[in-house]
């Protein structure tokens, strides 16, 4: 009988720690997600998070006029650092904020779907894909709706 609960107690041990695990990375997936895209690239342009949180391959995918158009996270930094410069030292003015509505992980792959406001105002939808590297995760891809 003791081996019985013991193998019962054990049983319901293991099952809980992948729970945890996955909790675990929802939060680190998330603060990706705010450091990199939301801070990094909207709110603060921080290139050293965005570079620290993007992959070196991340591209966004776009449809426009029945095409598949790829603009790779180089673009995206360039763009940033123009918007560093113009601004000529003004303080960042933090206007974007995120909604998550779903975040799904499997092993070392997730894929999170965010509402992105803008002043309080829906902007998009995005959906970003992420891979769990040695030093984290890390944004790979994102695919996007205007609202």
């Amino acid at each position: 009988m003791k081996s019985l609960v013991l193998s019962v107690a054990l049983l319901f041990a293991f099952h809980s720690i992948p729970a945890k695990a996955q909790s675990t990375d929802a939060e680190l997936i998330q603060q990706v997600v705010q450091s990199a895209y939301i801070d990094g690239f909207a709110n603060l342009v921080d290139i050293s998070a965005m570079e620290k949180g993007f992959h070196p391959s991340f591209e966004v995918l776009r449809l426009k006029d029945g095409n598949v158009e790829k603009t790779p996270i180089a673009h995206w930094i360039a763009g940033a650092k123009k918007r560093v410069e113009n601004a000529a030292g003004a303080a960042p003015e933090i206007i974007y904020t995120g909604k998550y509505l779903q975040l799904d992980v499997t092993g070392s792959v997730a894929v999170s779907k965010l509402e992105v406001y803008k002043s309080d105002k829906l902007a998009y939808t995005d959906y970003l894909s992420l891979y769990k590297f040695d030093e984290g995760w890390r944004i790979v891809s994102k695919v996007s709706h205007s609202h």
